[in-house]
């Protein structure tokens, strides 16, 4: 019974350690953002953190390249910083790129930031389509709040907050080292490590053993692979325009299935942009698509279809991301993603009026009686006599019959039209040259 005493105690002490040595042999997961940060991004990152705390990651290295992107996803993407107890290392690599807006939101919002030599950071200030900065003090002191408080958090320097914001400050890697936004400049992977290796954050207390540590490279699910791509904002504007467009041609000139593929495209636009979207430009295209529809099947002159047009254009100019406070972009990505929206919508606008012009000419132009009489015409079919059969005429199949027999690829000239049936007879064969004397 004596000897069993030590022998509990000492397994009570190893119980003790066992965890802790568990954790500090985990992995360091490496995840990238990159591109305009959407809500596909949450996912990505949300992913990334669960197998980061499945697998005991000793850290999540989050590299950044960004121009920036929702604000209320890089909202949601700080709050999955903050709630996770792995710590998280923002890195804005390899050098020459930059982590603007959102991007530089985020990378101060980790619990420990580094930069690569020749990256920038700042312009968090948002502007409007036309590129003028936002003024509205309501907004800029709500983004000038949230990221005092993160630099406060992370033991950084707060007075940075105003500067990123009201006066669009851009900082380098040694710049942003010297100012107190971030902590290292560290050129590669295995330098930031080796950098970050027994450091403390100040948020979470967490001390670093990154030394020796495997690195895993974060690869996504197949479905927010997916949702990555639809979520992109040029992508999910193609998508809901092209589907606009189908459910219109398709109503036009059913069984092709283009309507079917057109709500599929709707469904894949709406899903890519989170729901989150500008009532009056949804009330505006839904009102152009009827009025399309209305064109087609209404003889008018163009009215209706030259209304839905612009009902349309319109309405892609309210649903391109553009304006604040949903985005925090630079003027540059927001002209390049509503040009991307507005050339097809223009393309198939302008195709839609030359159809609709030609339309309309026939509509005015007077029937003509007998012009096909007379004609000539190719048998695709053999038509005995007085039966049926089919001839091309002018690119058109048309049903014929004929009082004598007519072989196949025969041309034949058309004697009499009932209905949609016509009379062909046995082109006359051309006269014989005259012999000579």
């Amino acid at each position: 019974m004596r000897r069993l005493v030590p022998l509990l105690f000492l397994a009570l002490i190893v119980s003790l350690f066992v965890p802790v040595a568990a954790a500090q042999s985990g992995p360091v997961l490496v995840a990238e953002i990159e591109g305009e940060i959407t809500r596909a991004t949450i996912e990505y990152v949300k992913a990334a953190i669960e197998v980061a705390e499945g697998r005991n990651a000793r850290a999540i290295v989050v590299r950044l390249d960004t121009p920036g992107g929702g604000l209320q996803e890089t909202l949601a993407i700080q709050r999955l910083f903050l709630a996770t107890s792995v710590p998280v290392i923002g890195w804005v690599a390899p050098s020459g790129v930059s982590a603007w807006s959102a991007g530089t939101i985020l990378l101060v919002s980790t619990d420990l930031a580094a930069m690569a030599p020749f990256t920038t950071i700042g312009s968090v200030q948002p502007v409007t389509v036309s590129g003028e900065p936002v003024t509205d003090s309501k907004f800029i002191e709500a983004i000038v709040g949230s990221l005092e408080e993160h630099l406060r958090l992370n033991g950084r320097n707060e007075s940075l907050a105003r500067a990123f914001v009201e006066q669009n400050l851009n900082l380098n890697a040694e710049e942003a080292v010297a100012a107190g936004a971030t902590e290292l400049v560290a050129d590669t992977l295995a330098d930031l490590l080796e950098q970050a290796d027994g450091r403390t954050t100040v948020n979470k207390g967490a001390v670093l053993d990154l030394a020796g540590a495997p690195i895993v490279t974060f690869e996504p699910p197949v479905g927010v692979a997916f949702l990555a791509i639809i979520a992109n904002p040029i992508v999910s504007g193609l998508l809901l325009i092209l589907g606009i467009y189908a459910i219109i041609f398709g109503v036009s000139a059913p069984g092709h299935g283009a309507e079917i593929a057109g709500i599929v495209m709707i469904a894949l636009a709406i899903l890519g942009l989170g729901f989150a979207v500008n009532v009056v430009a949804i009330f505006l295209l839904g009102l152009g698509i009827v009025l399309l529809i209305v064109e087609v099947f209404t003889p008018g002159f163009g009215v209706f279809g030259g209304a839905g047009i612009v009902c349309v254009v319109i309405g892609t100019i309210f649903l391109a991301p553009v304006a604040p406070p949903d985005f925090l972009l630079p003027p540059e990505a927001q002209l390049v993603i509503l040009a991307a929206l507005l050339t097809p919508t223009a393309l198939f606008g302008a195709f839609l009026l030359f159809a609709m012009y030609k339309v309309l000419v026939l509509r005015k132009r007077k029937p003509v009686i007998g012009v096909i009489l007379g004609e000539e015409a190719e048998a695709v079919d053999p038509i005995p006599a007085n039966g049926r059969g089919y001839v091309l005429f002018e690119g058109e199949m048309w049903l014929a019959t004929s009082p004598e027999d007519i072989a196949k690829g025969e041309r034949v000239v058309i004697a009499a039209k009932d209905g949609t049936v016509l009379t062909v007879k046995r082109k006359a064969p051309s006269p014989a040259p005259p012999q000579a004397t």
